[in-house]
């Protein structure tokens, strides 16, 4: 019934929705609506049927004004029936969001359909537009907020779409590292997860701490926060947060101050005076014509325990929260939506099943871009969340870490086909079981921290069943702090400690088949601690090295592993059954990275300077093909591998529990039983000068039974809920 729920859906869609022009362009004829059909307008009276899409010419009836009108007209249709609403072209700005609930529901036969009217651009906005600029000193503008944010939201305001800085120091193109950042001068041993002491006499311009926050990555290269200053004292030079950190501010890692009302002084920054509700502004040019926008309200649709409804076609923006929240709900669909700036996520999924994000544009979200909840792990129930053919771009824009262009938790949801670029940490990070993340391409990501990757899991032996399949992964190369040079000299370093797949902290029993890595040049597939993995038929191409597996610390393989492993009783049905090899965990040596697989891959670098794992180099004839301290001799599998180095291959090698690491060479590591039938040579792709890296017919890798992978399926795709076509050129379609 779920398929033929999708199938009428997306048929309905295809009758009823063809959008000519506008941002929704395919330029198709919009055909008859179907029976139950209502429609919103600016230009129409909730006094009136909405059964009319113009106001008559009486001016007795027509469309609705108000999308709560309509929703509530849309209860009164028998649950046996479609419904459509259609909502002309406009701004409609929300003061509270637009809830759905299991009233407002359909069937798997008769869904509930909102979109715009074809042709037209809709925008929801949480956002107020600020006009009536007066001059000031400076260059400053001013103008009076009628509605204030929350005092404790993000600090947001878009001019023409691109989000502005508040009013900061340093600025951005200045201070000790690129981007803007200070450095922690030195640490408070007394409360070191909430004091700090910084260098220099800035702060004595400033005539109060109130209202200032900041920016700050306090311990590690991959834990960024945004906190509020509690106090600063000027004469001690040291900074108090209103809030701890989850680690101790240690000294060399960076730090912005911002929301400085005496550090108004760079185009783009503005700074809310919540006292006077003024809101002042350097502009970043003239400001005639430019929409600047202050986000208000929390978020704008909301569907709780609502059964087959779709939301196609809307621009949504400006929320302090998310833009869509689902919760508890079934067969909801958010497709061809625009989703961009945002204070929170783009769209929250939590709870429910088969609920799907198709075809949206989403970018510039403070937090994630689609994050995902649903499933059962105690009964390994399939929560089915889908998330598909979506450009996503700049999540994380507030909380810099673990705010993923796409995350999930759960079981069994489905992430493919979609073009994810350009944020500051992960990609995709997920948690659970039975989750398929299939023809992706994932670019330009961990561009401000490190210890990370493109695709990201850890800490849990029970979370099995992920299938990473025919993604294309490239250009990660991480950035973060990498040591002291020398007394009160901080190296920073990229590219630094980021790899294309990183299954941290003992994750296991992970399929990595299929995918192109390229440009990731520290390591392709990173093993942390982790067991039962297979790693096949992939390609890497100047990642150094293609593999790393290591084994993890006591603490985390005898408490947290087990304390895990308990509460899904993994050594029992369900888990015993769908993952035998848990049976067996507690009673072997769980921190042993056992029966881990690397088969028919191909490896391509012609670098033999660098390092790898964790900085580039350089390291003369240092490159190693695979990086393994420790891995488990005894059942680890390489085999019908192809590899071309511009020298000697090399393995770094140390057995678990003997001795310590050795670098061998190609003949060395096959005389001890590994890659037997593995060859070197040219792996002959097509074109990898343009990123084009199928193989040739002659390839030698076929011959060692190597798959093609169909590249040509990877990224986007046209369909009718795709919102914009044609693909970015860095797609690969």
């Amino acid at each position: 019934m779920k398929k033929l729920f999708w199938l009428l859906l997306i048929g309905m869609v295809c009758i009823i929705a063809p959008f000519a022009g506008g941002e929704d362009g395919q330029g198709n004829t919009p055909s008859p609506a179907p029976v139950y059909a209502f429609y919103v307008s600016p230009q129409g009276s909730d006094d009136w049927s909405g059964k009319l899409k113009d106001p008559d010419p009486s001016g007795t009836d027509g469309p609705v004004r108000t999308l709560v009108r309509a929703r509530d007209l849309a209860r009164q249709v028998p649950r046996d029936k479609s419904v459509m609403v259609y909502v002309r072209g406009g701004t409609y700005r929300l003061d509270s969001p637009l809830v759905f609930t299991a009233e407002d529901g359909g069937t798997d036969t008769a869904p509930v359909v909102w979109q715009n009217y074809p042709g037209e651009t809709v925008v929801l906005t949480a956002g107020i537009d600020l006009g009536g600029w007066q001059e000031s000193e400076g260059g400053i503008l001013e103008t009076s907020v009628p509605v204030l944010p929350p005092a404790d939201s993000p600090l947001q305001l878009f001019w023409n779409g691109q989000r502005l800085e508040p009013a900061r120091w340093p600025n951005r193109g200045e201070g000790q590292l690129p981007g803007g950042w200070a450095i922690v001068a030195a640490r408070n041993e007394q409360q070191p997860k909430t004091t700090f002491h910084y260098a220099g006499d800035r702060p004595k311009r400033w005539s109060t701490s109130k209202d200032i926050r900041v920016s700050i990555w306090p311990h590690y290269n991959w834990w960024h926060t945004i906190a509020p200053v509690a106090e600063i004292n000027r004469e001690t030079r040291t900074v108090r947060l209103g809030v701890e950190t989850p680690y101790g501010i240690e000294p060399g890692r960076r730090f912005y101050f911002l929301n400085v009302p005496e550090e108004l002084d760079d185009p783009g920054e503005w700074y809310l005076d919540r006292d006077r509700t003024v809101l002042r502004l350097k502009p970043l040019d003239s400001i005639d014509g430019v929409r600047v926008v202050l986000p208000v309200a929390e978020s704008l649709i909301k569907l709780e325990k609502a059964r087959h409804v779709a939301i196609l076609g809307f621009v949504l923006e400006a929320t302090v929260g998310e833009a869509v929240v689902v919760s508890d709900s079934e067969s909801v669909l958010i497709g061809r939506c625009h989703i961009r700036n945002t204070g929170g996520a783009g769209v929250r999924i939590t709870g429910g099943r088969q609920c799907v994000v198709s075809g949206c544009d989403i970018e510039d979200t403070g937090l994630a871009g689609i994050s995902l909840e649903g499933g059962d792990r105690l009964t390994l129930t399939p929560g089915g969340h889908q998330v598909v053919n979506n450009l996503i771009c700049r999540t994380g824009q507030i909380q810099r870490t673990y705010q993923a262009a796409v995350q999930g938790k759960g079981v069994a949801h489905r992430i493919a086909h979609n073009h994810i670029r350009d944020l500051p940490h992960i990609a995709i990070w997920l948690n659970g079981n039975d989750h398929t993340v299939e023809y992706n391409d994932i670019g330009r990501v961990c561009q401000e921290s490190a210890d990370a990757g493109a695709f990201y899991m850890g800490r849990n032996w029970t979370e099995r069943g992920v299938v990473l399949r025919c993604n294309r992964i490239h250009d990660v190369a991480g950035f973060g702090l990498a040591g002291e040079a020398e007394p009160g000299s901080w190296r920073y370093e990229t590219p630094f400690q980021a790899w294309g797949v990183y299954l941290d902290d003992c994750t296991s029993g992970v399929l990595v088949q299929g995918n192109i890595i390229y440009r990731v040049p520290l390591c392709g597939v990173m093993i942390g601690g982790g067991r039962d993995n297979t790693v096949d038929n992939n390609i890497f191409y100047g990642c150094i090295p293609a593999l790393h597996i290591d084994a993890r610390w006591d603490s985390y393989c005898w408490d947290l592993m087990r304390e895990r492993f308990n509460e899904v009783k993994a050594d029992q049905p369900p888990y015993s059954e769908r993952y035998p090899a848990l049976k067996t965990i507690l009673t072997e040596d769980p921190r042993r990275p056992a029966r881990n697989r690397f088969t028919s891959n191909v490896i391509h670098y012609d670098r033999d300077d660098y390092r790898g794992l964790s900085v580039a180099g350089p390291g003369t004839a240092e490159a190693v093909v695979y990086d393994l301290v420790p891995f488990d001799p005894e059942t680890c599998l390489f085999d019908r591998n192809l590899v071309r180095a511009p020298g000697e291959i090399r393995v770094l090698r140390q057995d678990y529990g003997k001795g310590d690491q050795q670098l061998v060479g190609w003949a060395d590591w096959k005389k001890a039983g590994f890659d037997q039938e593995s060859q070197s040579g040219d792996p002959m792709f097509v074109d990898a000068a343009n990123d084009n890296f199928d193989l040739k017919s002659d390839s030698p890798a076929l011959k060692l039974g190597f798959e093609l992978i169909p590249s040509e399926r990877i990224g986007l795709y046209r369909d009718v809920l795709r919102r914009s076509w044609p693909a970015p050129p860095d797609s690969g379609d």
